[in-house]
């Protein structure tokens, strides 16, 4: 009889164990936004680095959009900075966080998630029929050395 508690106690574990291991792990953004002001984008990368702290066990992630006509290396920057910001500022370790550039879309656009340890990180983002075509938009040099030199 003792074995017999023993040995449905431990199927129940088992059971249990392989349903946590089992189910996907769905991640949300944290926080959307475009082409903002320094000032208001800090604010919220502020939030986000308070939110990377409190899950220890996650990632940040940045994912700068491009926009389809816009200054080339523009998103990229501003992914850079973001994570500079976060690292430099913050004081989140250089490894919890990541930033890449991913398609384009009409208007610049950055994305913050906290991928969980194990959850797949999110897809791809582009819109139908995006690409680099249309005029780049003046100032380029100007508005990438900007970016560059932004403090805090």
């Amino acid at each position: 009889m003792r074995t017999l508690v023993i040995v449905f106690v431990a199927s129940l574990l088992i059971a249990n164990t392989s349903l946590v291991a089992s189910a996907p792990i769905v991640i949300t953004p944290f926080d959307r936004y475009g082409a903002i002001r320094w000032d208001d984008e800090m604010a919220r990368l502020d939030n986000f680095a308070i939110q990377i702290q409190n899950q220890p066990n996650s990632i940040g992630l940045i994912v700068g959009v491009d926009a389809s006509g816009g200054c080339p290396g523009e998103v990229k920057a501003r992914a850079i900075r973001a994570k500079r910001y976060i690292v430099e500022h913050r004081g989140i370790p250089w490894n919890r966080v990541a930033w890449r550039v991913d398609g384009h879309t009409s208007d610049i656009q950055t994305t913050l998630w906290i991928v969980p340890t194990g959850a797949s990180w999110p897809s791809s983002y582009r819109e139908p029929n995006s690409g680099k075509g249309g005029r780049f938009t003046k100032n380029c040099k100007t508005r990438l050395q900007r970016i560059a030199r932004s403090r805090w």
